[in-house]
């Protein structure tokens, strides 16, 4: 049976939600009763929002006895920042540098010493060449 795309949209919000809220409470459960709110904060005005609720009274009691935590939503978490793409001979110096990042770019023009290439498999970058 097909669903029409709306309703199988909606259909997908409805069984995250249920999943999130049972997963919470189980992660409830696992945490000793403290309750663990995931927190997305994708602008200014998130940020703003999540810190008037932290500065309330009866939130900041619950955070400072342990009966709430709060976890980096996977929308905040993905926002990459972006890497500027490296030119000209690199080298394992400038390698070291890359290590927080997760990746090296390079870009048209760069040319990558053998060394470099063996620190940033050691390091665990991903080498991407832009065109």
């Amino acid at each position: 049976m097909t669903l029409k795309p709306e309703i199988s949209n909606e259909l997908r919000h409805m069984v995250r939600d249920v999943l999130r809220e049972a997963l919470a409470q189980r992660g409830q459960a696992q945490q000793g009763g403290a309750a663990v709110e995931t927190v997305r904060i994708a602008s200014d005005h998130d940020l703003a929002a999540f810190i008037a609720r932290v500065i309330e009274p009866a939130t900041a009691e619950k955070i400072r006895s342990g009966q709430l935590r709060f976890t980096l939503g996977a929308a905040a978490a993905a926002a990459a920042p972006a890497v500027a793409a490296l030119t000209g001979v690199i080298t394992e110096n400038k390698i070291e540098h890359l290590k927080g990042t997760g990746r090296l770019v390079l870009g048209a023009d760069a040319v990558l010493t053998p060394l470099a290439r063996d620190k940033a498999r050691k390091l665990g970058l991903t080498i991407e060449r832009r065109r």
